[in-house]
């Protein structure tokens, strides 16, 4: 402040006044213009080609010439990816294996601007980049030889969602069904390098027909020291992490960190976040256990065989054209077992919270208007009197109890969704009396099963999973956000990039 005040006192107190001119107009007009040239406006912005870019295609960034006529130049700068060139009226702009890794990146792009004669003009945009499910979905097959029909139903669903090339990969296993327990390291190994292809960004796992569905010996029961056979693709959520997390856990399963609690005699929910907005709290949940952020939402195209398979993804792509024209159409059946009346408590795990996801489906679907719902609370299932004994034009369907049994009752729509609570729901995905392979068979869009004894507390909650459906998740977002447990017994049948209401 005292230097500032004594070059001011020194530039106002000048003696020699006779040298002043007596007009000053001259040099009052040089004056100004070298303030305009200071405050000289050389550009007026930055357009943009896209201001919400769809990965991996690319961005033109240009300056609007202001009008000076000054001859000027421009230096690019941009907080994430590359730009070629980095000087010059116009940029293209690239995603580089740093961008939108886990979700939506919002880039701030930068024009300094120069011209002799004027200060330095610097203006900035913003554009959103981010990549769709299908530059995010890694494509699992079995590359054995014995099963070479597994990289046909691979290359049909990579067609379909237009997957890339790094995204298709395969995996050599002599098992096609059941993976040893000695198997698995390589396993597991074997698949994080298909992962790796995509540079950090998967999201999605579509192992298909001919790839093994259920793992021996590595993880312990609910409530005993035995080792049982579980579900491979709950595993491989994990990726190369999924030993570790076994491994501090003592093999018994873990918390989904994924998972989305609600409650449904309260039908109080948590309401459906996209796995993006989802990730931070998985990647701090998994970095506090120990173990390097990895999560992936796994569901399979598979069936009895491959003519099953390929049918399969032709009905996905039917009824992805009825959602997008939001002409999905059906009727909701939802089976109870114990009568008219809610339990009276909803305790986790137990045989009442099971009914209770019933009645939070019924009370969902009621409530959103959107298709009639049809509810049975008799012990005996759809198909049985005095159970209705058909299903005709079956959307959506939740329901309970018989082991190893499916009611072949259903009619199946365009689209349709539904799983079956019990404990052998999806025994053998390509085979049996199990509810998951049976309804398949019969063409439904998308199921879902434990693969043995999964305990209530093991399988989804059917209120929480249709309610972030209907609010806008994919098939495989829904399956993994209403689930409470991980590394356990369920198996997802469907394409996991399905959104039944993406609007």
């Amino acid at each position: 402040m005292i230097a500032a005040g004594m070059l001011w006192l020194a530039a106002c107190s000048s003696n020699d006044d006779s040298r002043e001119p007596l007009d000053s107009s001259a040099d009052d007009s040089a004056s100004d213009d070298s303030a305009n040239e200071k405050s000289c406006t050389l550009v007026g912005g930055i357009a943009l080609s896209s201001t919400e870019l769809i990965l991996p295609d690319s961005l033109t960034a240009s300056v609007t010439d202001a009008g000076s006529g000054r001859e000027y130049t421009v230096a690019w700068s941009v907080t994430n990816g590359a730009l070629t060139p980095t000087k010059g009226a116009t940029v293209s702009w690239e995603a580089t294996d740093s961008v939108a890794v886990h979700g939506p990146e919002s880039m701030s792009i930068r024009a300094t601007v120069s011209a002799d004669g004027c200060d330095t003009q610097i203006v900035d945009e913003t554009f959103d980049a981010d990549w769709p499910d299908n530059q995010r979905t890694v494509v699992l097959y079995n590359s054995n030889a014995g099963v070479a029909e597994s990289r046909d139903v691979a290359l049909y669903y990579q067609a379909f969602r237009g997957v890339p090339d790094e995204g298709l990969c395969g995996i050599d296993s002599s098992a096609t069904s059941r993976l040893p327990a000695a198997d698995f390291p390589a396993w597991i190994h074997a698949e994080q390098i298909c992962l790796d292809q995509l540079h950090g960004r998967a999201r999605y796992i579509v192992p298909v027909y001919g790839v093994p569905f259920e793992v021996e010996g590595i993880v312990k029961d609910l409530f005993y020291e035995t080792y049982v056979t579980t579900s491979l693709d709950a595993l491989m959520v994990f990726g190369d992490t999924a030993q570790a997390l076994l491994d501090a856990a003592d093999d018994f399963p873990i918390r989904n960190p994924a998972y989305l609690p609600g409650e449904s005699d309260t039908q109080t929910y948590t309401p459906y976040t996209p796995f993006a907005e989802l990730w931070p709290t998985i990647a701090k949940d998994l970095a506090d256990a120990g173990v390097d952020p990895q999560y992936y939402l796994v569901a399979r195209i598979d069936g009895s065989s491959l003519s099953a398979a390929l049918a399969l993804i032709d009905r996905t792509e039917t009824a992805e054209k009825l959602a997008q024209s939001g002409a999905l159409a059906g009727i909701v059946y939802v089976d109870g077992r114990y009568g008219d009346e809610p339990p009276e408590t909803d305790y986790t795990g137990s045989y009442e919270a099971g009914e209770w996801n019933m009645w939070g489906t019924r009370y969902l679907f009621e409530d959103l208007d959107w298709y009639d719902v049809v509810w049975d609370g008799n012990d005996e299932e759809f198909g049985t009197a005095p159970a209705p004994t058909q299903c005709p034009d079956a959307l959506y369907f939740a329901g309970w109890y018989s082991y190893d049994h499916y009611n072949g009752c259903f009619e199946w729509a365009p689209g349709a969704i539904g799983g079956h609570l019990d404990s052998a729901s999806a025994g053998d995905v390509r085979g049996g009396t199990n509810w998951t392979h049976e309804a398949l068979e019969a063409g439904i869009t998308a199921t879902f099963g434990a693969v043995e004894e999964p305990y209530v507390a093991g399988m989804p909650e059917y209120d929480q999973f249709f309610l972030d459906l209907t609010s806008g998740a994919s098939f495989g977002e829904a399956a993994y956000e209403s689930t409470l447990l991980s590394q356990w017994m369920m198996v997802w049948v469907g394409d996991p990039l399905y959104r039944p209401y993406p609007q």
